[in-house]
């Protein structure tokens, strides 16, 4: 039998992280992305004022996406919820 996995977008990971950092009460100091080994999933780690450890979510790139961490930010930071964050 084989699972199948649904794919993450960057989207969703930024709605994750948000309501987490909404849940910790705390605001996004940094956000960094960096490529696992298998070249298709990008860790989104997050760092949050009132957290000692990092946020962390998953999201999938899609088929022939390059890993672009430049963009990944600014599509991160394009949502309203988002924008009070720096990268």
């Amino acid at each position: 039998m084989t699972a199948t996995l649904k794919s993450r977008t960057l989207g969703e990971a930024r709605d994750i992280i948000n309501r987490k950092v909404e849940a910790l009460r705390g605001e996004l100091t940094n956000v960094d992305f960096v490529l696992c080994e298998d070249f298709k999933t990008v860790m989104v780690y997050a760092d949050v004022d009132s957290e000692p450890d990092a946020v962390s979510v998953y999201f999938d790139l899609a088929q022939a996406e390059a890993f672009d961490p430049e963009r990944h930010a600014a599509d991160f930071f394009s949502s309203p919820a988002s924008r009070r964050a720096t990268v």
